[in-house]
């Protein structure tokens, strides 16, 4: 991830993801077991599975097309070192359809609950990222982070033609042609990146033997009274949003929006992908993600806002100027062209990001007055002197 441009002090507020070699991950010799279950929720029984142990909790929320079994590329991976979480929406999959209205906000409260999960990392694609929204709206004192996949967000529209290109590929459902539907969107453009035949194949397949998500509708449905995306503001958890390259533009601008609109969000593009990055480029969403569940499993410690505020001010980085705001008892840290990124305190003196891999230092002069900040990223660092129009 690259939140911050510490070089150039680029504009753009967004990165894209550069291949790169990697020692091999460590396998565990036995994978950690799934244990499966069902939750009867009001109506309905919501199936679920769940496996591994770990000080994060990570629940996984899928698109509005497959199921769970979307995150099979990820699911080792991540139950080796966390307690990872998966389920199937109302109406898709193995839960039960709706028969009278629902929140699935509430859903997903009361599953985790009977999980015994107090905070989650909530993970979600397309409409699940909506759904990872709406949540920490609803419950933002069980989200300890939000990665999202080729969000969407409540409230805001879409373009005509992508409604109807939905329009066109569910076509055959109204002679009841189930596989013609699936394989309409398995060929989609948008929805797999070219070159990715494995995961086309896999699309077709779980839309050819589950019907029912290719008719699932929504109506049922209550989602928050306000609309989501005139809330993005309160969200204070830490996002990361990842959004395939070849994804169609209307999921490229509810990303865009969701950026701007969460306090210190950061997005990536992921080349060669489509909208289910998780299913076509599994290894690569993983580069992504472990670092980021690594980040908000970071300890912190509290720091008196007094020791806070000698801090604040104005450093010289060289090709620009790095901003330390106060905000709400928290320290804030800015780049020019970039978003206000909220900092996390290790120490009394060092501080880091939970979208990124970046920690920033201060040091005192003989005087006893905060003299620089060390920033680090990326194996350099980066020595900023205070300016003297400081406070």
């Amino acid at each position: 991830m690259c939140a911050l441009a510490l070089a150039a002090f680029a504009g753009a507020g967004f990165c894209q993801n550069v291949p790169a070699e990697k020692a091999p991950t460590e396998q565990k010799a036995v994978a950690p077991k799934t244990v499966s279950g069902r939750l009867e929720v009001s109506d309905s029984k919501i199936y679920y599975e769940e496996c591994g142990s770990g000080p994060a909790a990570v629940v996984l929320i899928h698109d509005g097309l497959l199921h769970a079994v979307t995150w099979d590329g990820v699911w080792k991976p991540l139950c080796a070192k966390n307690h990872a979480v998966r389920y199937d929406r109302r109406g898709y999959g193995r839960s039960d359809a709706p028969k009278t209205q629902f929140a699935p906000t509430e859903d997903l409260f009361a599953l985790l609950n009977h999980l015994k999960v107090e905070r989650a990392l909530v993970v979600g694609n397309s409409s699940g990222g909506a759904l990872a929204i709406d949540f920490a709206l609803a419950h933002p004192e069980m989200v300890e982070g939000l990665f999202l996949i080729g969000p969407v967000v409540d409230g805001m529209g879409v373009s005509t033609a992508f409604i109807e290109r939905g329009e066109k590929n569910m076509e055959p459902l109204k002679t009841g042609d189930t596989r013609a539907a699936a394989e309409n969107w398995s060929k989609d453009r948008y929805i797999i990146g070219e070159g990715h035949d494995a995961a086309r194949k896999k699309v077709y397949e779980v839309l050819a033997e589950n019907p029912q998500n290719l008719k699932y509708t929504g109506e049922f449905e209550i989602h928050n009274s306000r609309p989501s995306n005139s809330r993005l503001g309160e969200i204070h958890a830490p996002t990361s949003i990842v959004v395939g390259e070849f994804d169609i533009s209307d999921v490229h601008a509810h990303a865009g929006a969701i950026e701007a609109g969460i306090p210190g969000a950061e997005r990536d593009i992921i080349i060669n992908a489509g909208h289910l990055v998780q299913v076509e480029q599994p290894e690569i969403l993983m580069e992504k993600l472990e670092p980021f569940i690594d980040l908000q499993e970071r300890k912190t410690v509290n720091v008196p806002t007094e020791v806070l505020q000698t801090y604040a001010g104005l450093y010289d980085a060289g090709r620009g100027v790095v901003t330390i705001g106060l905000e709400g008892g928290h320290l804030t840290m800015q780049v020019p062209g970039q978003a206000v990124f909220p900092l996390f305190a290790e120490s009394a003196s060092k501080f880091f990001l939970k979208v990124a891999e970046v920690e920033i230092e201060f040091h005192k002069n003989a005087a006893g007055k905060i003299a620089n900040a060390i920033i680090y990223q990326d194996g350099e660092t980066l020595k900023a002197p205070r300016m003297q129009s400081s406070p």
